[in-house]
């Protein structure tokens, strides 16, 4: 059905932009941090120096928050491309309004996500 297949494109124009969003995130750089911060988490006497353990603690936390707003982002996209391909091979057509919403989500929290980066470096 053209609906649904507009709808595909749609979506798939953005999957370029999702990718710089990762490599503007750093997203792979991150979860090496991350996994560098837990083994320090993980060290003996890491709990002795409480300031230090609060701030690694904090800049875990930052980076998983982030990292899981993107992979969420990007399960989001998925999740509506297999709904509009699925509606389409069944020609389902009560499912264009849902399939539309799920595309209006996906870009409106791509937007935001990418202009929050933009501001935060």
């Amino acid at each position: 059905m053209l609906q649904f297949e507009e709808l595909k494109l749609r979506l798939i124009a953005h999957e370029e932009e999702l990718a710089n969003l990762a490599d503007a995130l750093g997203l792979e750089k991150m979860k090496s941090e991350i996994a560098s911060l837990e083994e320090q988490q993980a060290a003996e006497g890491f709990w002795d120096d409480i300031q230090n353990s609060q701030k690694v603690l904090q800049r875990t936390s930052v980076l998983k928050n982030k990292v899981s707003a993107y992979e969420r982002l990007k399960a989001d996209y998925e999740d509506a491309l297999v709904m509009i391909e699925l509606a389409d091979e069944e020609e389902n057509e009560s499912l264009v309004d849902e399939c539309t919403q799920g595309v209006n989500k996906f870009e409106k929290d791509l937007d935001s996500q990418t202009l929050a980066t933009l501001l935060t470096g």
